[in-house]
């Protein structure tokens, strides 16, 4: 069966969180529940689990505030919006990868290394969004793409004795060869909203500096995020604070207001607080398709049971 690239590479980050043992056992809750929110599969009860993530996220809650608690809560807290957001984006060209050398084509994860002096940071970048531009070698066949790397060498499509496709090498070739058409949408998941609101307002404002007095840099190997065609930093929480204590006027709502992809919740927008985490597909994730995130899911979802039954909906 033909697959291209582009849905290939999404079908490959989901299989990747079904690996982690944390995600795996909460899905065994989170299916059932999920299911029930999606009776008839439509796009729009699809889009509209947005509003559901954080009861989803509840569902598998211990009740503490452990220190391994919080950090395993995080782990799959990202791994439900990597999942809720690939789902809503079948059939168009951005896909959402959580943070992995081994996924993560090295164009982008070099355009978003921050330089200080000879240190190297990488931004606490749990999730990132790459839209791809509207060209042939990402609609065709993927095993009929002919691409040459930076070192102007072709790419061989398969590595090993058992011809698996080379997936990595591949997407290094396509976003160098594209670097500048390119969306690299940055996405900061935490469960906790009051404690880390500080983390994503502080690193959005490296990214939005256009110059810096000192020896800072953003980007290397001569790739920037400065450079694509666009760039946003979110804010996504569940959040774990009990939500009578988050008001407009919050210290934790102020941090992360202005934000330039915006900050988002697993649960309805609430105006001058948050929104929901399905107005990020129409904010910064729209471009993929020249449709909109409606009529694709209601001409891919159709195609749940086999091409994407690796979302383990079934």
């Amino acid at each position: 069966m033909d697959e291209n690239i582009v849905e290939y590479y999404r079908k490959k980050c989901i299989e990747q969180l079904f690996k982690a043992k944390g995600f795996e056992t909460n899905w065994q809750t989170w299916k059932p529940y999920i299911n029930q929110l999606v009776p008839k599969r439509t796009p729009k009860q699809i889009l509209d689990l947005g509003d559901s993530l954080r009861k989803t996220f509840y569902t598998t809650n211990k009740g503490t505030r452990e220190q391994g608690d919080v950090s395993g809560g995080g782990a799959s807290w990202e791994s439900l919006v990597c999942w809720y957001l690939n789902l809503c984006l079948i059939g168009r060209r951005t896909v959402v990868v959580k943070h992995s050398k081994q996924l993560l084509p090295i164009p982008v994860s070099d355009a978003i290394t921050v330089n200080y002096s000879n240190f190297v940071s990488n931004t606490e970048s749990d999730l990132i969004a790459i839209t791809f531009p509207d060209n042939s070698d990402y609609s065709i066949d993927k095993n009929l793409i002919d691409i040459l790397d930076s070192d102007e060498e072709k790419v061989k499509l398969t590595k090993g004795r058992k011809g698996t496709y080379n997936l990595l090498d591949v997407l290094n070739a396509l976003c160098h060869r594209d670097f500048e058409k390119l969306e690299i949408h940055v996405i900061q998941c935490k469960t906790n909203w009051n404690d880390n609101a500080q983390i994503p307002m502080l690193w959005d404002m490296i990214y939005s500096a256009e110059d810096f007095k000192n020896n800072i840099k953003v980007g290397k190997n001569n790739y920037s995020m400065h450079e694509v065609a666009k760039f946003t930093y979110s804010f996504v929480t569940v959040p774990t604070i009990k939500l009578e204590k988050i008001k407009s006027t919050s210290t934790c709502v102020q941090r992360v207001r202005n934000i330039s992809g915006g900050n988002y919740w697993g649960r309805q927008s609430e105006s001058n607080i948050a929104s929901s985490i399905k107005e990020m597909l129409g904010r910064n994730l729209k471009t993929g398709h020249v449709d909109s995130h409606l009529l694709t899911l209601k001409k891919e979802l159709p195609k749940l049971a086999n091409k994407y039954d690796y979302f383990n909906l079934s």
